[in-house]
């Protein structure tokens, strides 16, 4: 019996892995009406100085609230409780607004309001790209970088390995994901000065570096943690569309970059890389973080409230939303499905798909979705739901968190936490079985099309560095971060 449960423990590991200024109008969280208010709201803090105000000090680990005192206390099973899921979700959300302080040029937080230096880049962009840590830019790339220091300056690969590679415009999944305007979405993988420092002062940035690290020191990577009075590991995935006012894009209701886009000749129907400026919104944000408490991470995920219908039936009666992801003018198109390959497949060893850009926007066009007998001659982007709703205890919280940003007038109240993924200590008291809470977490612009059964923790799990030579064939896990990936 004891072999049958290890057997499907990790057989549902894998499951779970294919897995600016102030807005016009306030958002509110689209969640259901719930009259039963859950336990521990009342003692939450907007800054973990536990006042109630907004604070550029990032959290070094969760609060307990309510009777807790602060504590998570032994015994405690990683399960969805109203009573502990809104500790994490508070968490959550002082992390993500205290990143998204203004910063300088030194990545320092800048201002005593959220709401001020708007022109600044928020501290979370002042990190490093991951791709640059582990030299894994291109020359023509890496000169577009270097000869724009200051600017932001996205990128796409050509192809994507295998389907855990963080890399690119490409989802986790190979696929991308076409919003509204019929252009693709782009993205970011960031990591803190914290991860950086220790993969260089560790020489972890070649997959041979990583392999003699881990075989001489008998050591595995273990990224750092947060103690009580120092920042740990931290990493980023951010995902960006392109904005077009006259598309009916409300631009204000959006944080905003300027950046230039640059697009590999692989994934060019020229045949040419070529890069573009363009008004970028963000739309979805992952935030991870290694905590003393909880050393398999902290796992953070927020989105903007307009990206896309809690289901379809709320897609078609809600006809305000312009959502970025959806267009109800097409009844009838495939939902949460990647867009078909048009362009002929491209013959390498890895036998990767490869997707065009177009030239010019819209950059996803060939990609686009007709019905025929609906909306005719009209072609649309992916048309994506979310396939599991948003705790109620977290669009609770989300509420409290959005009206307080909105009183301060920050862009910031028109992003939710979709959920905080997290699991019991490592070195905590009984039950021995540790399991997700909550067991599937998915954001729609990043595990669009495995949302049924995605999980944070679980795939990460999986994180590893393959090295091969003619002596040597090994594994190498790498502390749940796929970043190490990058490494050549």
């Amino acid at each position: 019996m004891k072999h049958l449960f290890i057997i499907i423990l990790f057989v549902g590991f894998i499951i779970s892995c294919n897995t600016s200024t102030k807005p016009s109008e306030y958002i509110a969280s689209s969640g259901p009406v719930i009259d039963n208010t859950c336990p521990t709201m009342d003692s939450i803090h907007f800054c973990k100085d536990k006042t109630d105000s907004f604070c550029s000090n990032i959290p070094l680990d969760v609060y307990f609230l309510g009777g807790n005192n602060g504590n998570f206390e032994n015994g405690y099973s990683s399960v969805l409780t109203p009573d502990i899921q809104p500790s994490f979700d508070n968490f959550s959300w002082q992390s993500f607004v205290a990143l998204n302080w203004a910063s300088d040029a030194s990545g320092n937080a800048i201002g005593s309001s959220i709401t001020d230096y708007k022109d600044s880049l928020r501290v979370w962009e002042r990190f490093t790209d991951a791709s640059k840590v582990f030299s894994a830019d291109h020359s023509e790339l890496k000169n577009l970088k270097s000869s724009h220091p200051m600017a932001k300056v996205i990128s796409q690969s050509s192809k994507v390995s295998n389907a855990l590679n963080v890399n690119g415009f490409l989802e986790a999944d190979d696929f991308p994901l076409i919003d509204k305007n019929l252009n693709f979405v782009v993205y970011e993988v960031k990591m803190n000065a914290v991860e950086e420092a220790y993969i260089a002062s560790n020489n972890l940035t070649t997959k041979e570096d990583i392999y003699n690290y881990v075989h001489d020191s008998k050591t595995p990577i273990e990224l750092p943690i947060n103690t009580t009075t120092k920042e740990g590991a931290i990493e980023i995935k951010a995902s960006w569309r392109i904005l077009d006012a006259t598309k009916d894009d409300d631009l204000s209701k959006y944080y905003t970059q300027d950046a230039t886009i640059y697009v590999s000749s692989e994934n060019s129907v020229s045949g040419q890389s070529f890069t573009f400026k363009a008004t970028i919104g963000l739309v979805g944000l992952h935030i991870l973080r290694k905590t003393e408490k909880f050393q398999n991470w902290i796992w953070t995920t927020f989105e903007h409230v307009d990206n896309v219908p809690d289901n379809i039936q709320q897609a078609q009666t809600n006809q305000e939303t312009n959502w970025s992801f959806y267009n109800s003018e097409c009844l009838n198109c495939p939902v949460n499905q990647p867009p078909s390959h048009i362009f002929p497949r491209d013959i390498t060893a890895s036998n990767d798909t490869v997707y065009k850009w177009n030239t010019t926007a819209p950059y996803a066009k060939p990609y686009g979705v007709s019905i025929a007998g609906e909306a005719d001659h009209k072609t649309f982007g992916t048309q994506v739901t979310r396939v599991y709703p948003v705790y109620y205890c977290t669009e609770q919280l989300n509420d409290l968190w959005q009206s307080k940003l909105s009183e301060s007038g920050s862009v910031f109240a028109n992003y939710k936490l979709i959920g905080t993924q997290w699991m019991v200590p490592t070195d905590g008291a009984p039950p021995a079985i540790k399991i997700n809470a909550p067991s599937l977490l998915a954001n729609t612009t990043a595990e669009t099309y495995m949302q049924e059964g995605s999980s944070c923790i679980s795939c990460h799990t999986f994180a590893t560095v393959k090295y091969v030579t003619k002596s040597i064939d090994t594994t190498i896990t790498t502390d749940f971060s796929f970043t190490f990936g990058y490494a050549q």
